[in-house]
């Protein structure tokens, strides 16, 4: 394992911190190869994250934007990734960021992987930086625990880059970036908020080679470094 955990004591500065992660890995990125692809999580902690990078003075025109999961509804339905990234995100100076979603105007998730699967082919790998959250059920980018579809998905040598989850998990069906694609970056930056999460995370790092906490394999995995950000 390649591990860092930070320490802060409120959100705010553990945004900040993020924040100031991610512009480092698109930096080098875009210094390297003149573009740099973003991978991002949905949900509420993500949202001080990305208001900090949208006011960031950065060359938002060289950089896509994508999230790591999607719930199958459009993106002006309010549990939408799409629509959150784009409503906090792509905003001011960010706003002239590329915006790559999972969603696509059918019925069911497994009707789209095919063509999502292709487009994600299409963007530079290894990703510059993918930003990630977990649950208090130690899943992490629709990787939950307990369904069929997890398993597979959570293997590093999958081919597969995208996974499907055709029951509602939460409320919707989803599609999602495997473990496999996630960790085919330069960096992964782990967010973890709340006492119970990290009593979650606790117990995997513990228990890293059980299957119990998806977010074990993500942590047990030696491709890519990982930075944890903690706070209560």
């Amino acid at each position: 394992m390649s591990l860092r955990s930070t320490e802060f004591n409120d959100r705010a500065a553990l945004a900040d911190a993020v924040a100031a992660g991610i512009l480092a890995d698109l930096g080098a990125a875009i210094a390297a190869t003149g573009q740099a692809c973003l991978v991002v999580p949905g949900g509420t902690t993500p949202i001080a994250v990305f208001e900090r990078l949208a006011a960031s003075t950065f060359p938002w025109d060289k950089v896509t934007v994508i999230p790591c999961d999607e719930r199958w509804v459009p993106a002006d339905h309010p549990d939408s990734n799409e629509g959150l990234i784009q409503r906090h995100l792509l905003q001011g100076r960010a706003k002239t960021a590329s915006l790559v979603g999972l969603y696509r105007p059918v019925a069911a998730p497994a009707e789209a992987a095919g063509e999502v699967t292709r487009v994600l082919a299409t963007l530079p790998r290894p990703f510059s930086s993918v930003f990630l959250g977990m649950g208090e059920d130690g899943h992490f980018a629709s990787l939950f625990p307990g369904r069929p579809e997890t398993a597979p998905a959570l293997d590093p040598e999958t081919k597969d880059a995208v996974m499907v989850l055709a029951g509602p998990a939460k409320g919707h069906p989803r599609i999602g970036l495997t473990l496999s694609a996630l960790i085919d970056c330069s960096h992964v930056l782990l967010a973890v908020t709340g006492a119970e999460k990290r009593i979650v995370l606790q117990r995997a790092i513990d228990n890293i080679n059980a299957d119990t906490y998806p977010i074990a394999a993500l942590l047990r995995q030696k491709r890519t470094p990982i930075d944890i950000f903690l706070c209560p």
